[in-house]
């Protein structure tokens, strides 16, 4: 049976119109109810917001973190009454993205956890982002189980001791193992010194060895709580046997109805990101023969309109968000067009934060990663919060001296097709993706001038790229690093302020050819 949804006016017509799908019973006396209810990258978007992917002009309301209160405490409150199980999880990158979770350093995140209720939550490669200190002091706090199975200390191989390989909880006369995974390919997303000493294995043995151990521990139902991606979350469910479900995180993809693995027959659902939906699965599992024996799930809609806020955590959360984003709706200066951004061609927004960097520090070049520009530069008045938005990782401005040879090889790492190309200013660069990997940058002009193999240009860039993580690592072989330790932000906000109004546009500075 599926869903029906219409604009709730009240919460009892709202539990109304939702309570056929979770109060169904099998006329079978030995089958049992369990409720599994997550969320997933929730990057710090605890505060209302719209849903922009319905009506870009007209968007409707979210009541994100307000909203997933009452659904949580209504799903709860029937399983409670039904005798069914319920399990509350997160899939990761909880705090990251937002000024009320970076002031808070995820405190913010962690307090909407402890108010809902969570049961386990797995960490995304994005709780790494301010060190994996923090990340720490958000496990400890919480007091809720952090599940990362294939996380360990580099020297000792052992388990950091704020996470836990998995929880076996009983719920509704079912034992349910719940193991979390982390993405194996976090040293091309995270700066290795804010691992720390901690690195991340690759997770298919280590799923298998702990789908054992649970079943082992006398586990009915194992669920893989992941951040890895919908894409290898599929991967997994055919290649590991004994995974009942997979909740999954990390790619943001909204899974309805759930996908069910052809081989092993392993359910798998994810919500989408930011608060803006609540993923229900309501597994059905016959207790005599202890299998799973039904399922039905759905992401909901955290829409306004439809679903009451808890109004005492609402005006909570309302006071930390004026301390928090004190300032940030001053006007720096005007735009005299939207600046966009993009992965794979030259961008306004790209060029202007490059010429940023490189006017404020005087460099021949400068270089930013596509995917590093998080949102858009409006036409008008730009605030303070408008260029936190386009660069909410907090990254610090990197300078250093590179041979032409180091310059072209950067370049080629940029066009490689593995992730977005980098954004230039002080150069024209053209490329084609017909040649092989290694070979694509066909000609690199430098203030005009062609690039001299020989010669040592100086290189502005952000934090992330200077870290040589992955790809990268070509930017640790240059000379005379130097972190600047000024916030890129601040960097845009000041050239914002000298140039306005500024009409950044795309100048051919990024040239595809078909040769």
């Amino acid at each position: 049976m599926g869903f029906r949804f219409r604009v709730a006016v009240t919460l009892l017509s709202f539990v109304f119109f939702f309570s056929p799908f979770f109060s169904q019973r099998c006329t079978a006396g030995n089958v049992q109810h369990l409720f599994i209810v997550h969320t997933n990258d929730i990057h710090g978007v605890l505060l209302p917001g719209e849903a922009v992917w319905l009506d870009r002009n007209f968007p409707p309301p979210l009541a994100n973190a307000a909203g997933a209160l009452t659904l949580f405490k209504e799903l709860r409150d029937s399983a409670e009454k039904s005798g069914y199980g319920f399990l509350l999880l997160d899939g990761g990158d909880v705090f990251k993205g937002t000024v009320i979770g970076d002031f808070t350093r995820g405190q913010a995140v962690i307090d909407f956890f402890r108010r809902a209720g969570y049961d386990a939550v797995v960490p995304g490669n994005h709780d790494f982002d301010l060190g994996w200190q923090v990340l720490k002091e958000m496990a400890d706090s919480s007091k809720i189980p952090w599940v990362a199975t294939n996380v360990r200390m580099r020297e000792s191989d052992t388990l950091p001791a704020f996470l836990k390989r998995s929880v076996i909880f009983e719920r509704g006369g079912i034992k349910i193992g719940v193991f979390g995974l982390l993405t194996q390919h976090i040293a091309g997303m995270v700066v290795e010194s804010l691992l720390g000493d901690i690195k991340v294995l690759p997770y298919y043995e280590v799923a298998r060895e702990e789908v054992r151990r649970l079943r082992r521990e006398g586990a009915d139902i194992v669920v893989a709580l992941t951040h890895i991606g919908y894409r290898h979350d599929r991967r997994l469910a055919d290649s590991v046997a004994g995974i009942d479900v997979i909740i999954g995180a990390h790619s943001h993809t909204g899974v309805q109805p759930p996908y069910e693995s052809p081989i092993n027959h392993t359910i798998i659902q994810q919500a989408y990101s930011k608060l803006s939906t609540v993923g229900v699965l309501d597994i059905r599992f016959d207790t005599n023969r202890r299998r799973i024996v039904g399922y039905e799930g759905r992401v909901i809609n955290l829409m306004g309109d439809e679903i009451p806020k808890d109004f005492g955590y609402y005006r909570y959360l309302d006071s930390v968000r004026m301390v928090a984003e004190k300032g940030m709706d001053e006007v720096i200066g005007y735009s005299k067009r939207e600046l966009t951004r993009g992965g794979f061609t030259e961008t306004p927004a790209g060029n202007l934060i490059t010429d940023a960097m490189r006017e404020e520090f005087n460099t021949d070049i400068a270089l930013h990663n596509s995917a590093g520009i998080r949102a858009n530069i409006p036409a008008g008045a730009i605030t303070y919060r408008d260029i936190y938005q386009v660069d909410v990782f907090g990254n610090t401005v990197v300078t250093g001296r590179y041979t032409g040879r180091q310059i072209k090889e950067i370049l080629e790492v940029s066009v490689n097709g593995r992730h977005a190309i980098f954004q230039v200013s002080g150069l024209k660069m053209i490329y084609s993706t017909k040649r092989p990997v290694g070979q694509r940058v066909i000609s690199v002009l430098i203030n005009g001038e062609p690039l001299d193999s020989n010669r040592v240009y100086t290189l502005a860039t952000n934090s992330y790229l200077a870290a040589g993580s992955g790809d990268y690592h070509i930017f640790l072989e240059g000379v005379d690093i130097e972190d600047s330790f000024l916030p890129l932000r601040d960097v845009i906000v000041n050239y914002i302020r000298r140039n306005s109004p500024v009409d950044a546009r795309v100048e051919g500075r990024i040239i595809l050819v078909e040769q």
